[in-house]
C-alpha cells in the first residue's frame, strides 16, 4: 500500500521551485540585444555531452558494483535503468529519491539481479558518489578562496574518515541486523505499515536481507574503478556547467563557477524540492553574479545548465522509462 505525499509538502515544493526559477527568468527580462552575446552553439553541445557523460559514468559505477557482487546485468540494461531512475528521482515531488531507489531495485530484480544485490548496489552507488563529493568539496572551496587550505584539508580528511567509519559499520552483520530490527520495531507501531507482511513476518525478511547485504565483499580494483567513475562523473557534470557559462558569457570565472556548482549540489542534496529546484537556481545565480558576470549572462547560464542537466536528462529518462516498460509488457514470441 502506498500513501500520497501530504498536500502541504507538495504545495511547498511547487512554491519553492517557482520562486527560484522565477528569479532566474526574471533576470532574463533585463536582457537586451546589446548586453548579452549570442549563445555559442559549440559550447552548448559540449554542455550536453558533459551532462550525458556524467550520467553514463554514474551508470557505469552502478554496473561495476553489480558485477562485483556477482550480478551480471548487461551494461546497456544498467544504463537504461539508470536514466529512468534518475528521471524519477529528479522529478517526483517530496519522495523522488525513495521512489527512484524503489524503481532501481524493482527493475534490476526484473532483469535477474537478486533483491539484496539490487538494493545493496543502488544504495552503495549513491553513498559512494556522495562521499566523493563531500570529500572534494572543501578542497574546491579552498581553491576558490572560500576556505583556507589548512581548514579545507582538515575538513576533507574528516569527511573521508567519517565515510570510512560509516562504511565499516555497515559491513558488520550485527550492525545491519540491529538497524533492520529497529526499523521493523518502529514499523510495527505505525498505522500505515504495521499490518503489512514484511513488518509482521517472523523471521523478518528485512533482517534476513540485512544479513545478506553485510556479506558482500568486493575486490580492491573494483572499488578503485567505482570510485574513479564517481570522480569522473562529478567532473563531467562540473564541466557541463562551465560550458554553459562559456556559451553565454565572454569570460569564465572559475572560482564563481565552482562555488555555484557546490551550491547546486547542496540544494539537490537537501531534497526540499525535486532536483533542488528553486534553491539551486537562486544559489547558482548569486554565485555567478558575485563572481563578476552580468545578471543577464548569469541568468542565461543558469537556465541553460538546468535545462540540460535537469529538464533535458529527466525528459530523456522518462522516454527510456516508457520504452523499456513497453518492451517488458510486449508478449514474447512463441
Amino acid at each position: 500500500m502506498t500513501t500520497r505525499p501530504p498536500k502541504l509538502r507538495l504545495v511547498l515544493d511547487l512554491v519553492l521551485a517557482a520562486v527560484g526559477i522565477g528569479i532566474a527568468v526574471w533576470r532574463l527580462g533585463t536582457v537586451t540585444h546589446v548586453e548579452v552575446r549570442p549563445v555559442a552553439v559549440p559550447w552548448v553541445l559540449a554542455a550536453i555531452a558533459g551532462a550525458v557523460i556524467s550520467l553514463v559514468l554514474y551508470g557505469e559505477l552502478h554496473r561495476r558494483l553489480l558485477w562485483g557482487a556477482g550480478a551480471r546485468v548487461p551494461g546497456r540494461t544498467v544504463q537504461a535503468v539508470n536514466f529512468a531512475g534518475n528521471a524519477i528521482a529528479q522529478t517526483v515531488p517530496s519522495a523522488g529519491t525513495t521512489v527512484g531507489l524503489a524503481y532501481l531495485v524493482a527493475s534490476l530484480r526484473a532483469r535477474g539481479a537478486g533483491t539484496a544485490v539490487a538494493l545493496w548496489s543502488s544504495t552503495v552507488a549513491a553513498l559512494l558518489s556522495a562521499a566523493v563529493l563531500v570529500v572534494f568539496a572543501p578542497l574546491v572551496s579552498a581553491g576558490t578562496g572560500f576556505l583556507s587550505w589548512r581548514a579545507a584539508v582538515a575538513l576533507a580528511v574528516l569527511m573521508a574518515g567519517l565515510s570510512v567509519l560509516v562504511w565499516r559499520l555497515l559491513r558488520k552483520p550485527s550492525a545491519l541486523h540491529g538497524i533492520a530490527r529497529h526499523i521493523v520495531a518502529l514499523a510495527r507501531h505505525l498505522p500505515v505499515v504495521r499490518r503489512q507482511d514484511w513488518a509482521t513476518a517472523d523471521p523478518n525478511p528485512l533482517e534476513t536481507l540485512a544479513e545478506r547485504v553485510a556479506g558482500f565483499r568486493l575486490r580492491r580494483r573494483t572499488w578503485a574503478a567505482a570510485t574513479s567513475c564517481a570522480v569522473a562523473s562529478w567532473g563531467a557534470d562540473f564541466l557541463a556547467l562551465a560550458a554553459c557559462v562559456a556559451a553565454t558569457a565572454d569570460r569564465l570565472p572559475w572560482p564563481a563557477v565552482a562555488v555555484g556548482y557546490l551550491a547546486v549540489q547542496a540544494s539537490i542534496g537537501l531534497q526540499l524540492t525535486p532536483a533542488g529546484a528553486g534553491a539551486a537556481e537562486a544559489g547558482l545565480l548569486a554565485a555567478l553574479t558575485a563572481g563578476g558576470l552580468g545578471a543577464p549572462e548569469a541568468a542565461f547560464a543558469v537556465v541553460l545548465y538546468r535545462a540540460i542537466t535537469w529538464i533535458g536528462l529527466s525528459a530523456a529518462g522518462w522516454v527510456v522509462f516508457a520504452v523499456t516498460g513497453a518492451l517488458l509488457r510486449r508478449p514474447k514470441a512463441a
